[in-house]
């Protein structure tokens, strides 16, 4: 089946909100439990349900192709969602996803102009505005920021970028193998880190401190990684459909998504400039879907 440009588009979309969502909640549990349990869990399931849809689905043998550059994107987006995490744990959630949003979509975007070549003028204006869209919908600056939470939010980004690019070259032979591969190199990172963090608090934390609330973590985690892995998905399938760099702009408009669930569920109150972005943002995806 043939997926128009638009309907490649809607696709990116789709997965901003899931992105958003889960980045989201994955912020929320990690300030319960360390980042590595918590991408360890979330990628976990992740995996397992990709493990589940090939049994029931089979796909044939990935090829070397789809293998290496599937666990090329998995180990950047393994450790792109570990300094996402702990940045969010340290400050305002508003900031670090502005940062990392506005990375993670540049990355994508330089990499598209080298290999499938110039956009037309009208989707440049409409990146640009996207990219200010991003900034103005997230960034909060009268909160307060722990230093090491920015340098993390453009690691994140960074990653992040690294991530959607990797994705959209595995997933040409097979995006179901491409996600699956990516997930086992993110969940190999994140159990490598979670026995480090154990031996560290085992030597260092007193026997009688708090435990972990497993009956608030596990579904949290749990719903953080299925939808990530669904906004996955959707971005690769929408930058395969279309060009990576519209792919990648628009799924990266996820901030919004993290925004709006901040004020319903934790009261934040949206400022003018969000409310601008959000305006500038409609304003981008119209240019960029044109």
């Amino acid at each position: 089946m043939t997926i128009t440009s638009g309907e490649a588009s809607g696709l990116a979309l789709l997965a901003a909100a899931v992105w958003g969502t889960s980045d989201f909640l994955g912020g929320m549990v990690t300030r319960k439990a360390s980042p590595g349990i918590i991408l360890l869990i979330a990628h976990g399931i992740g995996l397992l349900a990709l493990l589940a849809i090939l049994l029931v689905h089979p796909m044939g043998l990935p090829t070397l192709y789809t293998v290496k550059y599937g666990l090329i994107a998995g180990l950047a987006g393994g450790i792109g969602l570990l300094a996402l995490y702990k940045a969010l744990s340290l400050g305002s959630m508003g900031l670090v996803a502005a940062l990392s949003g506005v990375i993670t979509a540049s990355v994508p975007v330089l990499v598209s102009f080298f290999s499938e070549g110039r956009p037309s003028l009208l989707k440049l204006a409409g990146f640009a505005v996207a990219i200010v869209a991003i900034w103005l919908i997230a960034y909060t600056p009268t909160a307060e920021v722990h230093p090491h939470g920015l340098w993390l939010a453009v690691l994140a980004g960074i990653c992040f970028g690294i991530l959607l690019v990797f994705l959209h070259i595995a997933g040409r032979d097979s995006v179901m193998w491409a996600l699956t591969f990516s997930r086992v190199a993110s969940v190999s990172c994140a159990g490598v880190l979670t026995l480090i963090t154990l031996k560290t608090l085992r030597a260092h934390e007193p026997a009688e401190g708090p435990g972990i609330q497993w009956r608030v973590v596990l579904p949290l985690a749990a719903a953080a990684g299925l939808l990530d892995t669904l906004g996955n998905l959707l971005y690769t399938a929408s930058s395969l459909a279309g060009r990576l760099d519209v792919a990648a702009v628009l799924s990266s408009l996820y901030p919004a998504g993290t925004i709006l669930l901040a004020a319903l569920v934790l009261k934040e109150r949206a400022t003018r400039n969000q409310t601008a972005g959000m305006a500038l943002a409609m304003l981008a995806v119209a240019m960029i879907s044109a």
